[in-house]
């Protein structure tokens, strides 16, 4: 008998004891029985092994042993602890992101930090160390991070279009880019507890970008309410000079209103695949310079995947440098090119000027809305030039469309009360708005709001006058009715409900009374009962002892 004969016997014998063992009340299900037909199809080399197998024993033995055979053919079921399934995010940004030992306050302090190593490697999810060798000295996949939101994310800004094919616009830039910049942030600060506190926006067409939008960076990244870090982006690599020019253009000042004692910015520009990154210097040595900016890095091709480590290195280095000055910001600043709501109003501060947005159905006494806004258009126009009152840039008008009112204003100041630490502070506050109300009054205009939130204290004022009055959307012609604001009292109006330029004296002498903690003079104590008694006018308030006193 030829040995494929033989084989064909073997194979023969076997399939009749499976049908045999199929007949049987305990034997092989017929799902079993199938299963056995294509395991020996499959594993023919098998079948002299199983035939001898099942000459000896009994048939329950027989049947248990081919249900063993089966058993041995299904591919394990992969079982993890509880570590293998656990998201290590926390623990990897924990190694990734900690402080340098020195905080840096200047610009020419960033480039050493910003081109230090990572302190491990960046992890990532699908063996990209072994597809792409010249990344592995910087990424690695491991059993127990490559779930970890943070490795999913890294891996993803290295699978993005390296190409960055069919950017046409700006927006369909923001993908790849995000994905390098954005993304990793604020995974960074999701992952250790609060400690790198960003908030991170784009420029965007909403409300009043019609005026100012484009004095706006693309990206802003502050950290508290300081704008440590913004972007310019362009859909062309042939833009990538006018990305540069308008990353040094927008925010170039570097004021102690929004930046305090640090002295520097940082940023990106991109024109399409095309990255690069720069110190922004805000010193007053830089002024003098050609530019204010520096290059942090060279300029890096993102569709590289090397110059694309480069890029998530730096953005490392960014979120330590972010969470190493992070202790050392004051409360007080505010936030640059940040949207803030303020009672009704929706401010915005730039580097040049400051705009307000007020919502239709909350702009004061607008029943009819252009009489109201040409009679505020009059109010700011006549403060213009004038010391103590607050400065426009443009407007105030009323955009239709959207159902805004806006204002842009050159004064940018803070709050006052924190500089109102002693009564010569209280002093000359006073003699500033006193100074402002004397004008407005002369125009027959009353503020009719007079209250410390509605003071800001500007702290390079060219004229001196460090205190001013902001906010006129209350006011109105002098002895006009006027309803009752919270602020006022019984004694505010006249029995006629008029509200005159001596309820503004009124107001004003109730405002410096919350302050009289602070005013320990006779003459001070004086002024404050004189303001109330509605027989002082701004022009002999400022004639009065205890504003012209010096100490």
């Amino acid at each position: 008998m030829s040995s494929t004969s033989a084989s064909t016997s073997v194979s023969t014998n076997v399939r009749q004891e499976f049908n045999r063992l199929s007949l049987l009340e305990s034997g092989i299900t017929e799902d079993e029985f199938g299963d056995l037909l294509a395991y020996i199809t499959n594993n023919p080399n098998k079948i002299p092994d199983i035939e001898e197998n099942l000459k000896y024993g009994s048939d329950k033995v027989k049947v248990k042993y081919l249900r063993k055979l089966l058993d041995s053919e299904q591919p394990v079921k992969r079982t993890y602890d509880q570590a293998d399934l656990a998201d290590n995010s926390a623990k990897i940004c924990g190694e990734l992101i900690q402080r340098f030992e020195t905080i840096p306050t200047k610009a020419e302090e960033l480039q050493s930090l910003i081109n230090r190593q990572l302190l491990r490697k960046l992890p990532v999810t699908s063996d990209e160390e072994q597809i792409y060798p010249e990344m592995k000295d910087y990424v690695c996949t491991t059993e127990n991070e490559r779930r970890s939101t943070i490795a999913k994310n890294i891996s993803s800004a290295f699978t993005i279009d390296m190409k960055f094919s069919g950017n046409k616009s700006e927006s369909m830039l923001h993908y790849p880019i995000d994905a390098m910049i954005r993304v990793p942030l604020e995974t960074f600060n999701k992952y250790i507890g609060g400690a790198l506190p960003i908030e991170i926006d784009r420029d965007k067409a909403d409300l009043g970008t019609t005026t100012i939008g484009s004095k706006r960076p693309d990206f802003l990244c502050w950290t508290k309410k300081l704008l440590l870090f913004k972007g310019e982006e362009k859909a062309s690599s042939g833009e990538f000079n006018t990305a540069v020019e308008e990353l040094e253009e927008k925010f170039n000042v570097l004021d102690p209103i929004c930046f305090g004692k640090i002295q520097f910015m940082i940023g990106y520009a991109v024109a399409g695949s095309t990255v690069r990154f720069y110190a922004i210097d805000g010193s007053i040595e830089a002024k003098k310079k050609p530019s204010i900016l520096s290059p942090l890095t060279s300029e890096l091709n993102a569709s590289n995947l090397v110059d694309r480590i480069t890029i998530l290195r730096t953005v490392v280095n960014i979120a330590r440098i972010i969470l190493t000055i992070s202790d050392n910001i004051p409360n007080t600043l505010i936030p640059l090119g940040k949207r803030q709501k303020l009672g009704h109003s929706f401010i915005t501060f730039l580097s040049d000027v400051v705009e307000k947005i007020i919502l239709k159905v909350d702009l004061p006494y607008a029943i009819n809305v252009d009489n109201r806004v040409n009679f505020l258009k009059k109010m700011y126009d006549y403060a213009k030039g004038h010391p103590g009152l607050v400065q426009v840039e443009k407007g105030p008008l009323f955009d239709k469309g959207k159902g805004i009112y806006r204002v842009v204003m050159k004064t940018r100041g803070i709050p006052c009360v924190s500089e109102l630490k002693n009564e010569n502070n209280i002093r000359e506050m006073m003699k500033c708005i006193l100074t402002g109300l004397a004008r407005l009054h002369q125009g027959n205009f009353v503020h009719r709001d007079i209250r410390l939130p509605n003071v800001v204290y500007v702290p390079e004022s060219p004229d001196k006058f460090n205190y001013v009055l902001i906010d006129f959307e209350h006011g109105f012609y002098n002895r006009r009715a006027c309803e009752k604001l919270s602020g006022y009292d019984d004694n505010t109006l006249t029995t006629a409900g008029y509200y005159t330029t001596t309820s503004e004296m009124y107001q004003l002498g109730k405002m410096l009374e919350a302050l009289s903690s602070r005013i320990s003079s006779n003459q001070g104590k004086g002024f404050v009962e004189e303001l109330k008694s509605k027989k002082l006018t701004a022009g002999l308030a400022l004639k009065h002892s205890w504003i012209n006193h010096s100490s």
